[in-house]
């Protein structure tokens, strides 16, 4: 099996690289110079990525501390590459020249794209792309770097959505692989190939995703967190979820959703979900994500705060019985029965199977173009083990009629008031006619 899954990656990412509708004649528009709106975490690591690749950028933040802080986190991020022994000092100097700074908005206006990378906050994402649509030159790229937001939305308010996509880096973005290119529905496609040629040179491993909250890979990931939480209200730790998925006899990822969430930040999980829940798109299930919830409003942020489903010793994640007891108190509070014991293979079945079953709703809705594309989205950006090919191959090993049996099983145990165990239409359709998802073709 892990002969095959590493070929089928091999062609899935060739094949990711196939765009419908943008041909040989399809010219990209010329990119000379960046310009990155944002320097925190995320920006600092998108300006590092194109200056790496050669391309002069632009930093522009709202204060000269906020672009002082911006430009320390890259001088230091190239320091330690240099300290690897990864870069030459001569180079890293070189990179860092290239990027000059700016704490006026204005000053992007000469720049053939505009990486938005400012807080993930919809109010704040509209007030900045009502700006850029007016500073920027004609025919410049707007690209806003968003892990969830509606990408339509803020290209509609530049009053000129066909200059505008989303651009999903993952974290640390000098060092990540994957690119969730973000295809609006009116970008121009002379702007999809370009951005899909940058991220060819910038040594990214671009997949295009329509627009949906969360995209391919975090609307997926959503399902996962959302059983992870769910099991943990029912009576399962941390570490027994965690265990699962970090056993290579099960999954084998590097962490588990507990684990990875405390180090990225419960606050960012958290405030992604309130937000969603906000906008009125979110589910309606008031215990929806509640555990993930109240601890941000608990202060209970992940390693950054030493306490979030675990416990930290220093970087030692240890059992947490405060984390134990607001499972309780929030069980009780929602009229959710607890349990002595969720055998291992449940935990890998509500884990993996709803994932699955989002990744079918993803093909049935067009948001990606083909199965491989998920593969690739949760191999190069998740975690997920090459060997096993990522979750759309790996279902089709396990055989999708075992999953779907499963998945009717645990609406009848647990329950389907909110659809969350409604299988999709098309892989009810393939299991029936034992047929693989990873062969299934968008016919429209």
């Amino acid at each position: 099996m892990q002969s095959r899954a590493l070929r089928h990656l091999f062609f899935a990412e060739r094949a990711a690289r196939k765009i419908p509708g943008l041909g040989r004649d399809t010219a990209a528009r010329n990119v000379e110079k960046v310009g990155v709106l944002g320097v925190g975490t995320m920006g600092s690591g998108i300006a590092m990525s194109f200056a790496n690749a050669g391309f002069p950028v632009r930093l522009v933040e709202t204060s000269q501390e906020a672009l002082d802080r911006g430009t320390g986190l890259i001088a230091r991020a190239y320091a330690s590459t240099v300290k690897r022994g990864l870069l030459r000092e001569e180079d890293a100097q070189a990179r860092i020249s290239a990027m000059t700074g700016s704490t006026d908005m204005s000053d992007l206006s000469d720049c053939d794209l505009v990486v938005e990378a400012v807080f993930e906050d919809m109010d704040l994402k509209l007030s900045v792309a009502r700006k850029l649509g007016g500073i920027c030159k004609p025919g410049a790229i707007i690209a806003t770097n968003t892990s969830t937001l509606d990408v339509d939305r803020i290209a509609q308010v530049t009053g000129r959505a066909s200059d505008v996509l989303g651009t999903h880096f993952f974290s640390p973005a000098h060092i990540m692989r994957l690119l969730e290119v973000v295809r609006g529905k009116d970008t121009a496609p002379d702007v999809l190939e370009t951005v899909m040629g940058l991220a060819r040179k910038i040594g990214k491993t671009a997949v295009v995703s329509g627009v949906c909250y969360g995209f391919i890979g975090n609307r997926m990931a959503e399902v996962y967190m959302r059983e992870s939480e769910a099991m943990q209200l029912e009576g399962a730790t941390p570490s027994q979820i965690d265990g699962v998925v970090e056993n290579p006899a099960h999954l084998g990822l590097a962490m588990g959703p507990s684990r990875m969430l405390d180090m990225a930040g419960v606050d960012v999980g958290a405030r992604t979900v309130i937000e969603w829940i906000k906008g009125g798109e979110g589910p309606k299930d008031p215990a929806y994500r509640i555990l993930c919830r109240t601890m941000f409003e608990r202060g209970l942020h992940g390693q950054k705060t030493g306490g979030g489903y675990y416990r930290y010793e220093g970087r030692q994640a240890v059992h947490s019985d405060e984390t134990e007891a607001l499972s309780r108190e929030l069980a009780q509070a929602y009229g959710i029965v607890r349990r002595d014991s969720i055998s291992y293979e449940e935990i890998f079945e509500r884990l993996l199977f709803p994932m699955i079953n989002e990744a079918a709703l993803i093909l049935e809705e067009g948001i990606a173009y083909r199965p491989d594309d998920i593969d690739v989205v949760w191999t190069s950006g998740y975690g997920f083990p090459a060997w096993r090919g990522g979750p759309v191959f790996m279902a089709d090993e396990i055989g999708l009629d075992r999953i779907v049996t499963r998945m009717d099983h645990y609406a009848e145990a647990l329950g389907n008031a909110h659809g969350y165990w409604t299988v999709s239409p098309l892989l009810r359709r393939l299991a029936e006619a034992g047929k693989r998802l990873s062969d299934w073709q968008n016919k429209s």
